[in-house]
């Protein structure tokens, strides 16, 4: 059967055996230029790229639909994936469309309203004319991406009803190989650069740079190239030899292996078993039903396994970790999109909108932006409203069931159909779909295998005439749909490419340029306006008008605040920059309760609003107004525990620390934090709670030991429990036995350098010598693990010999950090020691180094010198 549909496609290729003419032979070619090209070109994520890539494929599509024109039945546009597709861009680009605000009112009252306050910071009315899309730009971008995905599948139609789908798979597969192989070479050349040239905006770990930088974006292609390789291999009539196929799908699989995405391993065995399955019933409706080669079968069966072997061989630690992490917040943001799509389930917040509108439905707390639904279904309800995505997918799913498709068509086809399939699956926990280059790919996909199960004969009689008056309209009509997409690629070049982070990026570096200065400050606003404009959701512009007016006490700083937190009501720095505000205005209640919204909305703001709440009162009822309930309040405790040294506030240190203890007893940090505070108090004669009695010194003492007996329980190796117990004994002035302890202690604990320092102190502290040169030898090779890091050490050390006036000692450590990392103190300090030692000569030396980086210009510096000199010969001039 798949011979036959074969030699039939090659039989009527064109009428009377003519061969095509060039329009028709290039199609193929620029079809495989867009499905490479998009993936290569880091998935055509970037403007510029998405319009190139746009632009080759509606020169395609418009050379598909000339030439389909010569066939019988339906146009390639009159078909419902056609449709489809183009209708969901129409939309998308009415979505964008600027409507007068009270029609807006009507329409969609959620989106007017942010429309309507979108100026209040600068205290204007709203714009008169608002689109449905609350970040106009993006959706623009997004109609050219659907535009793009039309044209690849009318192109890729006409490809598959012409040559069969395998050409079309075929080139879906070698561009899986070709990811693939660039994913490998980046790896094994280290490299942190996508081909030398692009730098990433975030962190991506070793053997994840290449083409696809996000690992489940690469999974979900490479397991649509899998499946679609495994079907080619089975196939009776490869396009590709056995071998090259089983090389392609060995490399593929073990960079998805590698790839580490738990979705992309999670489906592609569930895929492998579908197409098992549909296989097996597909051949059992074929009464004729040929198995499956068993050489082809053994070779993907060796094919899978090097693969994995592959992946074997590169896998590391952090690899096995990222497969067995357990988070799950995805869920949450499935969760909170629900609210968002009761607000706009009519005609949604407009494709690409999803990332600035956002943060007003986010419930996780954390500074974290959230660009996509993680699930394509819940992102096109959110961003095109509930009844054009339902449309949309039943359309979609009705046009490509398996008994439509997949069970009609070779081989070949049933493989690159389960590979959509399982793509499809992925996406429902990634965001796959939304990069342009997985999704021309999986448009290429359905639309080689539509082209294969929807083949039609050519027409005959057709004109092969190209100057014939009636073979005008085809090419005036593939001439309009070439001109409608590359104006609407220009639309978007002139509209959408400023997108949110480049507007971001933008306006922080004109922010940190002095954009707070007077003669600044009008031009940055005028920015800020045009950014609100553009994203009338994003809460980051307004908050950079917040710092920026704060810093530069423009104006008050409330209204940019309250604009940001309608749109990000889980904003911790906003939150933070509010109770900074309130406290310069006096109202300290409010700036408190401002701190605990800060904390409880983003965990890494905690350390700056400890600081700032002890800054603000002592009082502990007034501090506790600034910490969250229950343990989500145990590190702000913790942080207000270790603020200050103040031997007045150690009540309140010691209070905050043990409040964190009662919450949450396993806290290391708060259990050293208590204890140290206790020390302090054993240290002062006049603290009330240890200072006075043997029996309240001996109850402080025995919490303190209780402490370190707790960090040790929970963690064997800590080098804080150690640290509690030598204090303790230093406290006792017991020096002798805290060395001890320390000395056989240091060698097991998880900072060795601290307890190696700890001991010299100790050590330092007894009448001789004999303990500290050892501890000193042992603290010195530990510490210089770099020239910066020696310098230190030894300079620490210096400063501990001279405070116990042994300056012959110090004056070697001196000079080794000074040779190490000489600066003007260390040179200092070098000579003030050799001085007291009688080393004149060396002080002399000394001071001239320091005097040689003060460009000798240091008059008193010069006198010193002849000092020391002149000292340095007096015993020579004695009688």
């Amino acid at each position: 059967m798949e011979r036959r549909r074969s030699m039939g496609a090659a039989a009527w290729s064109r009428p009377g055996g003519a061969a095509p003419p060039l329009a028709e032979r290039v199609i193929p070619w620029l079809l495989a230029a867009a499905i490479a090209g998009s993936v290569l070109a880091i998935g055509a994520v970037h403007t510029p790229t998405l319009a190139l890539v746009s632009s080759i494929t509606t020169i395609a599509a418009a050379l598909s639909l000339r030439a389909g024109a010569l066939t019988e039945g339906r146009s390639l546009v009159r078909t419902l994936p056609v449709l489809t597709l183009l209708g969901l861009t129409a939309y998308t680009l009415l979505q964008a469309v600027p409507l007068p605000l009270a029609w807006l009112e009507r329409l969609s009252p959620a989106s007017a309203d942010i429309w309507s306050r979108a100026l209040m910071p600068l205290g204007e009315a709203a714009p008169r004319y608002a689109s449905i899309s609350l970040d106009p730009g993006a959706t623009l971008v997004e109609a050219v991406k659907w535009l793009t995905y039309s044209g690849i599948f009318i192109a890729a139609t006409f490809v598959g009803g012409r040559h069969g789908a395998r050409l079309g798979i075929t080139f879906v597969f070698g561009s899986a190989f070709l990811a693939a192989l660039t994913t490998i070479a980046h790896g094994l050349l280290g490299a942190t650069k996508v081909f030398g040239l692009y730098q990433p905006r975030f962190s991506v770990a070793a053997w994840h740079i290449g083409p696809l930088l996000n690992p489940n974006n690469l999974a979900g292609y490479l397991n649509l190239g899998i499946l679609s390789g495994v079907g080619l291999l089975l196939t009776s009539r490869p396009l590709l030899p056995a071998w090259a196929a089983g090389v392609g799908i060995t490399t593929i699989v073990g960079v998805g292996i590698i790839a580490s995405s738990r979705g992309g391993l999670l489906v592609l065995p569930l895929g492998l078993a579908l197409f098992a399955l549909l296989s097996r019933r597909r051949r059992g409706r074929r009464r004729s039903g040929a198995r499956i080669q068993r050489p082809a079968a053994w070779l993907l069966s060796f094919a899978i396994a090097g693969g994995a072997l592959l992946a074997a061989l590169a896998t590391t630690n952090r690899t096995f970790s990222e497969i067995a992490d357990d988070n799950l917040n995805k869920l949450s943001l499935f969760y909170a999109t629900l609210p968002l799509l009761a607000d706009h389930w009519l005609f949604g917040i407009g494709r690409g909108a999803f990332e600035t509108v956002f943060p007003a439905y986010r419930q996780e707390p954390g500074n974290i932006v959230f660009t996509h639904a993680e699930n394509f279904a819940l992102q096109w309800a959110a961003e095109w409203g509930v009844p054009a995505a339902a449309a949309a997918l039943v359309a979609l799913g009705v046009a490509f069931r398996p008994s439509k498709i997949a069970l009609r068509g070779s081989t070949a086809a049933l493989g690159a159909w389960v590979g959509c399939v399982v793509l499809l699956l992925q996406n429902l926990l990634d965001l796959g779909l939304e990069v342009p280059g997985v999704t021309i790919a999986l448009a290429a996909t359905l639309g080689s295998l539509w082209g294969e199960a929807h083949r039609e004969r050519p027409r005959r009689g057709a004109p092969t005439d190209e100057a014939a008056p009636e073979g005008w309209r085809p090419w005036q009509e593939a001439a309009c749909a070439a001109a409608a997409g590359l104006a609407l690629v220009a639309l978007m070049l002139r509209f959408g490419w400023r997108d949110v982070d480049h507007d971001r990026r933008e306006l922080r570096a004109v922010s940190d340029a002095g954009a707070a200065s007077g003669a600044g400050w009008p031009r940055f606003r005028e920015g800020l306006r045009a950014a609100m404009l553009r994203h009338p959701a994003e809460p980051y512009f307004p908050l950079l008008g917040a710092v920026t007016v704060l810093q530069g006490r423009i104006e008050s700083p409330i209204p940019w605040l309250q604009r940001t937190l309608e749109r990000s009501r889980r904003h911790g720095r906003a939150h933070l920059l509010l109770a900074e505000v309130l406290a310069s205005r006096g109202a300290k209640e409010q700036a408190l309760l401002s701190l605990r919204l800060a904390v409880e909305d983003d965990a890494n703001v905690t350390g700056t609003a400890a600081v700032l709440a002890r800054q603000w009162t002592e009082r502990w009822e007034e501090l506790l107004r600034a910490v969250p309930e229950g343990k989500a309040g145990v590190e702000m405790l913790e942080r207000m525990a270790i603020v200050g040294d103040r031997r007045e506030a150690l009540d309140v240190r010691l209070r905050c620390a043990e409040e964190a203890v009662a919450r949450d007893p396993s806290r290391i940090g708060a259990r050293w934090a208590a204890g140290t505070a206790l020390l302090a108090m054993l240290e002062d004669p006049t603290s009330a709670r240890c200072g006075g009695d043997e029996a309240q010194r001996g109850t402080c003492e025995r919490q303190v030991e209780a402490h370190a007996a707790a960090i040790q329980g929970t963690k064997s190796d800590s080098y804080l429990a150690v640290q509690l117990r030598a204090r303790l004994l230093l406290a006792r002035k017991k020096s002798a036995e805290a060395e001890q302890l320390l000395a056989e202690s240091c060698e097991r604990l998880d900072n060795r350098l601290g307890c190696l320092r700890l001991r010299v102190v100790a050590a330092s502290q007894l009448g001789s010598s004999e303990r500290l040169l050892p501890a000193l030898r042992d603290l010195m090779p530990a510490a210089c693990s770099s020239h910066a890091e020696c310098a230190s050490a030894a300079t620490w050390v210096g400063d501990l010999l001279a405070a116990r006036k042994d300056y012959s000692s110090a004056v070697t450590y001196y000079a080794r950090a000074a040779q190490d990392e000489p600066t003007e103190e260390r040179l200092r300090k070098l000579a003030d020691a050799a001085s007291a030692a009688g080393a004149h000569v060396e002080a002399a030396s000394a001071l001239e180094r320091l005097l040689q980086r003060r460009g000798g210009n240091d008059a008193e510096l010069r006198r010193r010198i002849l000092d020391e000199r002149g000292k340095a010969l007096a015993p020579t001039l004695a009688p």
